[in-house]
């Protein structure tokens, strides 16, 4: 807790000499301020808790291999191993926590954050959901809405409806003046509909009043905001997907961060037992050599961790290899050095 507590105050502090110009130019009140970092401390502690655990690991049982402490329990029959447990239990203890502090806490803090930043301190206006024009929207099954003016009761206005294949082309289109949601379907007025078949011929269809048949997006789905994927829950996150990959979209970013949000959980395990077994190695160097190696490794797993999401979301390997290597890299290693751990 004391790790975790510097480590924090550290990288607020930091941020708050980046952020003082635009907290001033914008007459950013102290309380708004206060609030401001409030909001952030969730992610700050996400952030750093893995950092926290390694540093704390090395300065316990550093400071036990430097005073010879490790060898008078080895002499009394206790195993170094033995010792490890107590460390082992909190890292296996923060697994639960992130989990369900990521999804209950941190998550909503996140989308409180950018509200306040939106509309409390650079005061831009809340976007009104009755009324919207020159609304593009993407729907299911490769569907693609493009509509001069949409009321948020279920009336589109100048609407064109493209319903794309597996090869991104047009199998079918529907223009029409206006449609209304009735009776959980939506109903055209003065409505065209051409088919394209794959032989390149064209079906045409006209009709002053026609049951738009295949449409299964509500009123609903065209007013609902979608946050970035640091501000959506899980959940949220994963209709999103099946939603996108429907349409054809590319979702290889939000996968990346899907399968992330649950490999993130074992990072504080993985430098837990990475950090034993290099800590009662020391001989010298005491409390600041653990500290430095401690910030050396918690880069090196941070560098590797971007590195890999990079690859996933360029496609050169999968979402979930992405998200997951490099636990399995780091863990590898780590279990290496335990068992090799003197007894």
């Amino acid at each position: 807790m004391l790790a975790l507590l510097s480590v924090v105050v550290i990288y607020l502090l930091i941020d708050l000499f980046e952020e003082l110009n635009y907290f001033i130019t914008r007459k950013v009140s102290v309380f708004t301020v206060i609030l401001y970092y409030a909001f952030s401390l969730p992610a700050a502690i996400t952030l750093l808790y893995p950092v926290s655990l390694l540093l704390s690991v090395f300065v316990v049982y550093g400071q036990m291999t430097r005073h010879r402490e490790l060898h008078a329990l080895e002499s009394a029959g206790v195993r170094a191993v033995r010792l490890f447990a107590p460390a082992i239990g909190v890292g296996l203890a923060t697994v639960i926590v992130y989990l369900a502090g990521n999804e209950l806490v941190t998550i909503p803090a996140n989308a409180a954050l950018a509200d306040l930043r939106t509309y409390k301190i650079e005061k831009r206006a809340v976007a009104a959901t009755r009324k919207q024009k020159d609304v593009f929207f993407t729907g299911e099954s490769g569907r693609v809405y493009s509509i001069r003016e949409y009321d948020s009761d279920g009336v589109m206005t100048g609407f064109s409806i493209e319903e794309l294949g597996p090869d991104r082309r047009v199998k079918r289109r529907i223009d029409g003046e206006s449609a209304r949601y009735t009776d959980s379907a939506w109903v055209g007025y003065n409505v065209t509909v051409r088919v394209f078949n794959e032989d390149g011929s064209e079906r045409l269809a006209r009709a002053d009043t026609m049951p738009l048949e295949g449409i299964t997006e509500t009123p609903s789905d065209f007013v609902r905001i979608y946050r970035p994927v640091q501000e959506t829950s899980t959940r949220d996150l994963l209709h999103y997907i099946g939603k996108m990959r429907r349409a054809g979209e590319d979702v290889a970013d939000e996968e990346v961060e899907f399968h992330y949000r649950f490999s993130y959980s074992l990072i504080g395990i993985i430098v837990v037992m990475l950090g034993l077994p290099l800590s009662v190695r020391m001989r010298r160097g005491g409390v600041m050599f653990g500290l430095g190696l401690g910030l050396l490794v918690s880069f090196l797993y941070w560098g590797a961790i971007q590195l890999s999401r990079a690859y996933g979301t360029s496609h050169v390997i999968s979402p979930a290899m992405a998200a997951w290597l490099p636990n399995i890299l780091f863990g590898a290693v780590a279990v290496g050095l335990l068992l090799h751990v003197r007894q």
